[in-house]
């Protein structure tokens, strides 16, 4: 049975997320998930006006033994009599039989379908929400009073139940079953059943049984007689008359705890049920290692010296989509090429008509600073008009492309200039590797764990399987190539961080700086052009995310110059912030455009049982 187990715990797999976690051994099924489900098998298989007929009489015989294993299997010949109408309605009836108990398998086998007279009943088989239908008859209507004797085997029928908390009751083996369906709609006008124990069996028997009738959930008790003992086998007899549609009829029967052997589907397994829950979370605790490594490594590689000293100029070789390779999470990347290109005098940006999307203006023969910096006038201005002024869009996808084209360009001339390389995390790989490890023996656990049918071995089983699909998906970023500053790229990230520090420090503290360097440009009287060195920082700024704070510097000096800024809005106006502000989240907001895309619309030998609550029963319908 090896094999079909296995191949079971991959069909459980598949709707393990959306299945009812049965109750556990020492507690009965709840009749009203019993009585759903025949439900739904009735209406699927039957219509309702073929289930308009009762059974003149229902008579069960079962055996219950031992087999070499020490497991109950049980045989069993119901014998039912139904009365079909002298119309044309009915071919034969459906009888469901469990296939499942009490999370084992019963391995339900049909042997025969007879009538009185023991000729072959034509039958097929159909399974289905864990019932076997038996659909007698063929394509010929029944009527009046018609027989069909139903032989088939189980196995695993008993179950092994612990005490309540707190209960002083024993642990016994217990025979807890429906003896007739619980939600069919045909009354039954005499119902009898016997029960057998073989030998062995019946030398284990504590003497507590119980029997309980009615519709599902009902406490009724009735008679169970017996046991009568022939030839070492114990004997239980029940019978009913006049049962009206959808009650039933439920036994219990108690042996001695270890009469009877469990199936593994119902042997607690501590280790094999929690080793691949533990694997699953070491998996993905160790994969979640390996994108630490990959931090970790993209840090280090963008530090050269580990010291930073502040910078106030950037160089001509590092316009903004080159800096911002080397920038980790750079902002707006776009806007800031563009104001860049703007306070170097190549462009003008200026308010749109109306106060609407503002515009770019060309200043002609005013110089690119970098090849990369023509790229993006070009790629700006195309289409521009014939006084070189082109309108910011606010949706264009062929703007956008364009745009996006030249973000990915700086990328790769970072690259180009050997500023960037793409380099693999050895670390993370290796730690990878380790996870892809856990795993996959956290899965192989899982399936042999599941294969024994046991359902508590299902949620580790489901745990493994998604701890493999989360760690093969993280392998994804973990054995990528990274993009990661070079030597040179290093020292350059290196020189950017001060340029960052500059920008934060306060006013004095620059102010300071200026004065003492020789390097900044100078006024006649031999102080340094702050505004001009301020404006010049402003794009960096904004890949920074500082742009707020570097405007409101550069209205301070603007204020204390008395003048404006030249290349944006009101060359008159000191607030610069606004305007800027603007102009980011419009230029930002053309260069990310893409089109919206359109979408459509205890046990029950002691007492507390009820009927229904046991294995068995199943359904019986016509057809």
């Amino acid at each position: 049975m090896g094999h079909p187990r296995i191949l079971r715990a991959f069909a459980v797999l598949m709707f393990a997320f959306g299945a009812v976690v049965m109750p556990t051994a020492a507690t009965a099924a709840p009749a009203e998930h019993t009585s759903a489900v025949a439900s739904q098998a009735q209406t699927a298989v039957t219509a309702d006006d073929e289930d308009d007929f009762s059974y003149s009489s229902w008579t069960s015989a079962y055996e219950v033994r031992l087999d070499d294993e020490g497991r109950a299997r049980m045989h069993v010949t119901e014998t039912l009599v139904a009365r079909f109408p002298e119309t044309d309605q009915n071919r034969g009836i459906v009888r469901g039989l469990a296939t499942e108990y009490q999370g084992a398998s019963t391995e339900t086998t049909v042997l025969s379908v007879t009538d009185e007279t023991g000729a072959a009943v034509p039958y097929e088989t159909e399974e289905d929400d864990g019932l076997l239908f038996v659909l007698t008859g063929d394509d010929d209507y029944v009527h009046g009073l018609t027989t069909y004797v139903i032989e088939y085997e189980m196995r695993d029928v008993i179950l092994a139940t612990e005490p309540a908390a707190g209960s002083s009751n024993p642990s016994v083996d217990e025979f807890y079953w429906n003896l007739l369906p619980l939600d069919s709609t045909q009354p039954i006008d005499r119902f009898r059943a016997e029960i057998v124990f073989d030998a062995e069996m019946s030398t284990k028997l504590t003497g507590d049984t119980r029997c309980y009738t009615g519709p599902a959930g009902s406490t009724e008790e009735c008679e169970l007689a017996g046991p009568g003992t022939e030839d070492g086998q114990a004997t239980f007899d029940v019978e009913a008359a006049e049962l009206p549609a959808g009650d039933g009829v439920t036994v219990a029967v108690g042996f001695e705890a270890g009469t009877v052997a469990q199936p593994l589907a119902r042997t607690p397994d501590p280790v094999g049920d929690v080793a691949p829950v533990a694997a699953a979370v070491g998996a993905v605790g160790v994969s979640v290692g390996s994108w630490v490594a990959v931090s970790a490594f993209t840090r280090r590689r963008r530090t050269a010296t580990g010291v930073v000293v502040a910078q106030y100029d950037v160089p001509d070789s590092l316009p903004p989509l080159v800096a911002a390779a080397l920038v980790p999470g750079a902002k707006d990347v776009i806007p800031a090429e563009i104001v860049h290109l703007a306070v170097r005098g190549a462009l003008r940006i200026e308010e749109g008509p109306a106060s609407e999307e503002p515009r770019l203006r060309r200043i002609a023969g005013a110089p690119a600073p970098d090849a990369l910096d023509a790229q993006a006038l070009d790629a700006l201005f195309l289409g521009a008009d014939p006084e070189g002024v082109v309108d910011l869009p606010a949706a264009d996808e062929a703007f956008a492309a364009r745009m996006a084209a030249l973000r990915q360009g700086g990328l790769l001339e970072a690259e180009s200039r050997g500023l960037t390389e793409k380099a693999r995390s050895r670390g993370a790989v290796i730690v990878q590797w380790c996870a892809i490890a856990i795993a996959l023996v956290g899965l192989t656990l899982g399936i042999v764990a599941a294969s024994t049918g046991r359902l508590s071995a299902i949620p580790g089983l489901v745990a493994a399987a998604f701890a493999v699909l989360l760690v093969l998906l993280s392998s994804l970023y973990a054995f990528s190539r990274h993009t990661v500053p070079t030597a040179e790229g290093a020292r350059v990230s290196e020189y950017l961080q001060g340029v960052k520090e500059f920008i934060r420090v306060a006013d004095a503290d620059r102010l300071r700086m200026l004065q003492s360097y020789t390097g900044a440009e100078r006024r006649p009287d031999g102080t340094a052009d702050v505004i001009h060195v301020y404006e010049r920082l402003l794009p960096y700024a904004i890949l920074f995310g500082l742009e707020d704070e570097w405007g409101d510097v550069l209205e301070q000096a603007y204020a204390r110059e008395q003048r404006g800024a030249a290349w944006i809005g009101d060359p008159g106006s000191f607030l610069l912030r606004a305007q800027l502000a603007s102009f980011v989240a419009s230029s930002h907001s053309a260069a990310t455009y893409s089109a919206p895309s359109s979408s459509s619309s205890t046990g029950g030998s002691f007492g507390g049982g009820f009927s229904g609550g046991g294995g068995g029963g199943g359904f019986s319908g016509g057809r």
